[in-house]
Order: C-alpha cells, then structure tokens, then sequence
C-alpha cells in the first residue's frame, strides 16, 4: 500500500514576512503554507499584501495585530483571517519561550472562487479581520483541515488544485458557520479616531504635504491627543506609519519599473535628500542597491525547507 507522501512546509525562525515579501502575489501556487517561530519580542510595520491570510498560533505567546484603529489579540488555539489588501503590523510579546504559528496565504482570486463556489458570493465577515474562538477551531478541527492542505500541497496538478478548492470550500462554510453561531473573538480594543485617521492615511499617503499636523486637522483634534491615541491603537507614531506607507509605495513602483526619483516623487516624498537618508536608516542600502538586489532575488524562495509533520 503507498503511503501519503510527507508534505513539506517551510519553517521560517526568528523572522518576520518582510513588507518586500508580502507586496508580491504567491509565486507558481494558489496556496503557500508557512511555519514561523520567533524567539524574541518583535514588530512588523504597517504593511498590506494582495492575498488572503489565515493565521493559527499553535504554542507560546499570543500575538497582537493592529488594524483600521483596532487592536486584536490572538491566542494559541484560535484563527484569524486577514483579507486581501487590509493594512496591518504586528506585534510579538513573547513573555513565554517563543511564539509559533501556521500562516495559510491564499490568492485573492484563488478565495473569491471558493467562496462562490459555495455560493457566499462576498460575505461581509470576509473583508474585514476576523478571528475564530478556540471552540469554533476545535469543534470543527481547523488545524485538521490546514494540515490536509499541507499534504495536498504534494499532490499533482490539476488534482492539487481541486483539492484545495473544496478544502476552500469546507473552509468557508465553516467559517460563515461560526460566525453565525457567534463563535468569534472581538478586539481588544477600537478607537474611531485611529480608524478614521489610518483610513485618511491610506487614501492620501501620496499628498506631499500630508503630516501629523495636517492629519490632526483633518480629524478636528489636537496633534499631541492624535499621537498618544494614533500610537496606542496602531504602536507606531503617526510620522512612522506615514513614512511605511510612502516606502512600500515606493517599493512597489521601482518594482514596477518606475525610476527612483520618480518612484519617490509619486510616493508622497518631496525632498529627494531626506528620503535618501530615510531609506538608508531604516533598510541599511541605498534605493539602487535595494532595487539591484529585488531584481536579483526575484523568483527565489526564502529560507529552508523540511519535513515537518504538523
């Protein structure tokens, strides 16, 4: 009798999905599962990403992600779900050993089909961050499913790609189940404020002449309650998650083609000097040597490959 083949997943340690990394659509696949284990307190910025993704903790610490002026925590034993093109950061407070989690990447399309296929169409609980009690997992074995999707991952196409359709499909049945049943997590906290002032951002980070200043206008507060709120809510500061956007804006561009001053022009940065000196601080290289490397590195995976049984 042949055996189920051993599904290979790719262990990522002490490391986070780089906003590089997350702007790219998933390469040569629908689905890409990860394994990622962080030893030390960590935090990732303000970044968005054209997929689907699907978060479980399985041991250690809880992790806490920022979103539209919400702050979420999620706890070993439950799923989140971060929709297609949602900015988010993260944060990692590893009071214990270390903080491990599955993380399921989904092509946006690849998500609409299943969803149609089991004719939800576009459910409200799909475009927003959403997070599954540990009740809601066990019951209906989430990480059963997840780990299936792993070993399909083996499987040759077209079969690979039809199974993980219905796995899909099983997926978001489930899911419109317990959100029904109610069995779902809130966040931990929400504030208006940073949720209309992230919207702002999001939609005006091109405006060369849009800073904390003119964003506590926009919002009718004053700067200094906007920063403590805006840092609270999102654990950047208001300049910080301006300039992240600018960047992956930016790095999206010369991605595309675009020359460097021109990227950094359409990307909401006026002076030329000081976004040099940005880019230098923040990345290590200069805009040159950080384009020559993307175009070198393009179409290669990171990190290493094992046989790990989940």
């Amino acid at each position: 009798m042949r055996s189920v083949p051993t599904a290979k997943i790719e262990l990522i340690q002490d490391s986070l999905l780089t906003p590089e990394e997350a702007s790219h659509p998933l390469a040569n696949t629908k689905v890409r599962i990860n394994k990622y284990k962080n030893k030390s307190n960590v935090r990732s910025v303000v970044h968005n990403h054209p997929y689907y993704e699907l978060i479980a903790p399985l041991a250690g610490s809880s992790v806490s992600y920022s979103a539209n002026g919400k702050i979420y925590t999620l706890q070993v034993g439950e799923v989140m779900l971060i929709p297609a093109g949602i900015y988010h950061s993260a944060r990692f407070n590893v009071s214990m050993d270390y903080s491990e989690r599955l993380i399921v990447q989904v092509e946006a399309g690849f998500w609409k089909q299943a969803l149609d296929a089991c004719k939800l169409a576009t459910p409200e609980w799909s475009q927003d961050i959403l997070i599954l009690n540990a009740q809601a997992v066990l019951a209906w074995d989430l990480t059963g499913l997840f780990r299936r999707m792993i070993h399909a991952a083996s499987l040759p196409d077209p079969v690979q790609e039809r199974v993980w359709t219905c796995q899909l499909v099983e997926l978001a049945l489930l899911m419109e189940q317990s959100v029904n049943q109610k069995d779902i997590v809130a966040p931990s906290g929400t504030s208006l404020l940073v949720a209309k002032a992230a919207d702002y951002l999001h939609t005006h980070y091109e405006d060369p002449q849009l800073n904390a200043t003119t964003l506590a206008e926009y919002c009718f507060v004053s700067r200094e309650h906007l920063a403590r709120s805006f840092k609270a809510y999102t654990m950047e500061s208001v300049h910080g998650y301006l300039t992240n956007l600018r960047m992956l804006a930016f790095k999206r561009a010369i991605m595309e083609g675009q020359p460097i001053l021109d990227a950094s022009i359409s990307s909401g940065f006026s002076d030329y000097t000081s976004f040099l000196k940005t880019f230098k601080k923040l990345y290590g290289t200069t805009p040159s040597e950080y384009r020559n490397k993307l175009q070198s590195q393009q179409g290669e995976k990171y990190g290493e490959h094992h046989d790990y049984p989940l």
